[in-house]
């Protein structure tokens, strides 16, 4: 149902009936997003579901984790203190993502799960890759957990 809510909001279906909805969506979206309101979170909706398909409930829960805490330090801290760009990311905010999963991680899936988990994904969000790292990043994260949980 939320993918499917996504989809027609990205696509605008009942802009003119849901106006008070797009009216919230368009502020709280980013300005480069605005054709296509609330593509971010479909990708994120999109990479936990089929995480949740491939890997379980629990591993899907730390691909959250991750994206919601890493993703949101890695956005704060690079818009306000990035200097060094690594593409259009900047390492502070690859060095704030790996820092606040790791903290956030450790106490749930130990040090060594967590201290892995978050470099890979702290690269992968750094990549210039084609897929949206909101994508990536839940996918990453959950599919390392299952390996390292095995």
């Amino acid at each position: 149902m939320v993918l499917f809510i996504n989809l027609l909001t990205v696509f605008g279906v009942g802009r003119e009936r849901f106006s008070l909805y797009y009216f919230i969506i368009y502020k709280l979206e980013r300005e480069k997003n605005y054709s296509k309101p609330a593509i971010q979170a479909l990708w994120a909706n999109l990479g936990i579901f089929l995480s949740f398909l491939a890997f379980g409930k629990g591993s899907t829960l730390v691909g959250v984790l991750v994206l919601a805490v890493g993703d949101a330090f890695a956005g704060l801290v690079g818009i306000r203190y990035g200097r060094t760009r690594i593409g259009n990311k900047s390492l502070e905010g690859s060095l704030a993502f790996f820092l606040s999963t790791f903290l956030v991680l450790s106490p749930f899936v130990g040090m060594m799960k967590a201290f892995w988990i978050s470099l890979v994904c702290a690269l992968v969000e750094a990549l210039p890759l084609r897929l949206d790292d909101n994508f990536t990043i839940p996918l990453t994260a959950s599919f390392l957990y299952k390996v390292l949980s095995s």
